[in-house]
């Protein structure tokens, strides 16, 4: 599932007592913690991800969570950079497996959730290790410090 298909799922309590709609979708570590969500007269309520049931054509959630702070919210559009502040795009989505978040998509381009670093902007992490970013850094040191390594 994409988090843009998600947004798009109404929302509605086991009992059938409430319904709803996405408002906010928010993250905690590598998954979904909560959704911040408004019913058919705009009140604000959140359900916790582990008292979602099952989300297929609708979330269906067991009972509403305590307020929460709308902080690390899952926005799309988010503007993305590389380490080195070169701009790679927008997020145009996220894909989920279950509630946990596997990997954003940055203008087509897929990226894994564990390099990405999300916030008013992201910031997609070189992989380990990788030749060109290692010598992408050494060419900004060079640049920076000086053919000689010293400061100028």
């Amino acid at each position: 599932m994409t988090l843009s298909k998600l947004y798009s799922l109404p929302v509605e309590r086991v009992d059938g007592k409430r319904r709803g709609y996405i408002l906010a979708v928010l993250k905690e570590g590598d998954g979904i913690a909560a959704l911040a969500c408004a019913d058919e007269n705009e009140r604000e309520f959140f359900v916790d991800a582990d008292r979602i049931i099952r989300t297929a054509d609708s979330v269906i959630y067991s009972a509403e969570g305590g307020r929460r702070a709308k902080r690390n919210v899952l926005k799309l559009n988010t503007p993305c950079y590389d380490e080195r502040g070169k701009f790679l795009g927008h997020a145009t989505d996220y894909t989920l497996k279950g509630l946990s978040l596997r990997s954003c998509i940055i203008d087509g381009k897929s990226y894994p959730a564990e390099r990405v670093c999300l916030g008013d902007a992201a910031v997609v992490k070189d992989r380990d290790s990788s030749p060109a970013a290692i010598a992408a850094k050494d060419m900004f040191l060079e640049a920076v410090l000086g053919r000689d390594g010293r400061q100028d």
